[in-house]
């Protein structure tokens, strides 16, 4: 049998019978006492926190205190984790010892476990620390660091001895070693460290439950007054603790509880709602009674501290009125439910894109045109100097229909490279039917332009600032993206093609495997036919496992939109999407003459009778009553040719006698310096990266 170790009992009854504090000698004598048995609760610092502070100051011993609801719950709860203290298992220093760390905003706590005979854990001591105000600013990292590093300082005696590891739930702490520059503060408590020589490992949060409930407690309360904004009292705990106001209403009143205090919760009670777990409170909007979520004091301060430093470091008035105007910024702006796409079979629909302009290479590339089959999520990827229709009739014939065979259709934006003639004229030889976006609606592209945002992500960490070689690193950033296992798909677009995973440099099974198939012909046949039985099985599941996310993503979608339909004869603003300079948000006025109800765009033509060229999708729109306006509200090409005129600047036009204009500075996207490309600006319907190929088509 495993000897135990147990608080006296006599001193938990002591504990336990222990009066209200009444002054600070009362309340010093009562966490001494707890103190003694602190190896016994788990937390302890934290727990303790709102009695700590009211030993806090300088002046008599028995000076009156203002005890507070937070202190009489530590208080009773220090009593009831002295009651059901869990029960300690003695070291054995024969055996190696586990530590288990985690830490909170407020305080780091770590646990000291070993094995029995039988492999399971068992307790042998708890620690805690309250974080100061200064460590309380650390970064997350550090603050791990601080209890690993309190949890070895105390139990140096047993780790001095005996063999042990480390686990912590923050995974950067495993490859402190190996960071190239660490800050001063972190070199040194590195080379304090290095004494111990720890084995630190990483475990996942979930299974790290007893240090992590410390970090999931909450902190000690807001004392000051939040006029004063002192980032000290201002504790970040909004994002990590749930409302705890839902207990407050299900357990039982005490006894001895004053009728006064009887009478004051159920007047408060009538104006909550407990629902779901989440606290409601009625209020009173325009003489209606609405409900919304009631914010538990444990946020509050947060709350606080990110309106005032978040807006100006505002004075306390104004914080006031940011925190009691409605929540209009977070409304949803869209409009339309998610139209899912088809899934075809392989590469027979791929999505293409333009991204650039990147800076200029030696071998003159400033575009990267990018294309994905849509089905294996297949990436391809050519850089080339223009953005030009020739480039990407080029890349169809050679990239795709040479390599994967003709698809049957393309999914492109509205680039005037995407629509010339020469794309068209290939597209209608080789019968592939070419699907555009709506203009400035590129989730309808979605899949290309998240393949984009990966590549740029990639090519910036391949070419280390030298921002003017990234076509050097184009096919290590594919093969990265092809070996990659997609979400949706659940497998990797590499395995989809070719049926297998890669043998990746330095992977020990390539010789052994390929030894054993060499050995008898039949063994490759076998080999071979499972393969392909298997890729086909995947593939079907692939096909049923991305339809699944597509219809979960859409439900999602849809219950978080407001949904907005315009029939044909209504009045709308549209968005404008190429602002300049201090330009309004909407133009317009518009008159609804067509709708496609299942792609959710829109057909108009202006009050003046002029038919907008392209469709338009019903995000970009917002309904105006026609009553309200007595003439067209704004034109920015009207607008910006008058000022053209009055500046006497040369009217200079592109396609569809659109204005131009020039020295637009667009960043090079890959970090570093921005580079400044002289180019055409178009406006209202022809995207900027297409504008040179516009120019040149065009003279």
């Amino acid at each position: 049998m495993i000897p135990s170790i147990l608080p006296s009992s006599s001193k938990v009854k002591v504990i336990r019978d222990w009066p209200r504090p009444t002054n600070v000698q009362e309340v010093r004598q009562f966490i001494g006492l707890c103190s003694h048995y602190r190896r016994f609760i788990h937390g302890f610092s934290t727990v303790a926190t709102p009695l700590t502070d009211l030993t806090k100051g300088i002046g008599a011993k028995k000076r009156p205190i203002q005890w507070s609801q937070e202190c009489q719950i530590a208080f009773e709860k220090l009593k009831e984790l002295m009651s059901s203290a869990p029960v300690l298992q003695p070291p054995d220093l024969s055996k190696p010892f586990i530590i288990e760390t985690d830490a909170s905003d407020f305080g780091v706590g770590a646990v000291l476990l070993q094995k029995d005979e039988y492999g399971l854990l068992h307790p042998i001591a708890f620690e805690s620390k309250k974080l100061s105000a200064a460590e309380r600013g650390y970064p997350p990292q550090e603050r791990e660091l601080i209890g690993i590093l309190h949890a070895l300082r105390t139990w140096r005696c047993f780790v001095d001895v005996s063999e042990y590891a480390v686990f912590t739930d923050h995974n950067p702490l495993q490859y402190l070693r190996s960071q190239k520059k660490p800050t001063p503060r972190l070199v040194r408590w590195l080379a304090e460290i290095e004494t111990y020589d720890p084995v630190i490992k990483y475990k996942p949060g979930k299974e790290n439950n007893v240090p992590d409930a410390l970090s999931r407690r909450d902190g000690p309360s807001c004392t000051a007054e939040t006029e004063d904004m002192e980032p000290n009292y201002l504790y970040n705990v909004c994002n990590r603790h749930e409302t705890d106001w839902p207990q407050y209403y299900s357990v039982d009143l005490p006894a001895d509880m004053s009728d006064t205090m009887k009478r004051r919760l159920q007047q408060n009670k009538e104006k909550f709602v407990v629902r779901d777990g989440q606290v409601w409170r009625k209020v009173v909007i325009d003489n209606k009674v609405c409900e919304v979520q009631f914010c538990p004091f444990s946020r509050r301060a947060d709350l606080v501290d990110k309106f005032h430093s978040g807006f100006g470091h505002s004075g306390r008035t104004t914080v006031y009125d940011l925190l009691r105007r409605p929540a209009g910024a977070n409304k949803n702006t869209h409009h339309a439910p998610m139209v899912p796409l088809t899934i075809p079979p392989a590469f027979a629909r791929w999505h293409l894109d333009f991204i650039g302009e990147l800076p200029t290479t030696s071998n003159g590339n400033r575009w990267l045109l990018t294309a994905v089959d849509y089905s294996t999520n297949w990436p391809i990827a050519r850089a080339v100097p223009e953005a030009s229709a020739e480039a990407v009739a080029d890349f169809l014939y050679e990239e795709i229909v040479m390599r994967f065979g003709c698809p049957s259709e393309i999914v492109t934006d509205r680039g005037a490279n995407f629509l010339s003639k020469l794309v068209k004229h290939y597209t209608e030889r080789v019968k592939i039917t070419h699907r555009m976006t709506s203009a400035f609606h590129p989730r309808s592209n979605g899949k290309c332009e998240r393949l984009n945002g990966i590549l740029k992500t990639m090519l910036r960490k391949y070419v280390h600032g030298a921002i003017h070689i990234w076509d050097q690193f184009v096919d290590a950033a594919l093969f990265a993206t092809r070996i990659r296992k997609h979400r949706s798909a659940g497998f990797s677009p590499f395995y989809l093609v070719y049926g297998r995973e890669p043998v990746l440099p330095g992977d020990d099974l390539r010789p052994y495997l390929a030894d054993e198939l060499a050995k008898d012909p039949r063994t490759i046949a076998e080999h071979t036919a499972r393969e392909l039985e298997a890729l086909g099985q995947n593939r079907a599941a692939a096909e049923q496992r991305m339809r699944a996310v597509s219809e979960h993503d859409k439900s999602k979608w849809d219950a978080a939109i407001t949904k907005v339909d315009f029939e044909v004869g209504d009045h709308v603003l549209m968005r404008n999407e190429q602002k300049y300079g201090l330009e309004y948000n909407w133009m317009g006025l518009f008159i609804v003459t067509g709708k496609n109800d299942v792609t959710n765009v829109y057909k108009l033509v202006s009050v003046g009778g002029e038919p907008y060229p392209s469709w338009v999708h019903v995000d970009r729109l917002k309904e105006v009553k026609a009553e309200s306006i007595e003439e067209p509200w704004y034109n920015p090409t009207v607008l910006r040719a008058a000022w053209r005129s009055e500046l006497g600047l040369p009217h200079t036009t592109s396609a569809g006698g659109r204005l131009s204009q020039v020295d637009q500075r667009r960043s090079t996207g890959l970090g570093g310096s921005d580079v400044v490309a002289k180019r055409g600006k178009p406006s209202l319907n022809i995207p900027a990266r297409t504008a040179r190929v516009v120019r040149t088509e065009h003279h």
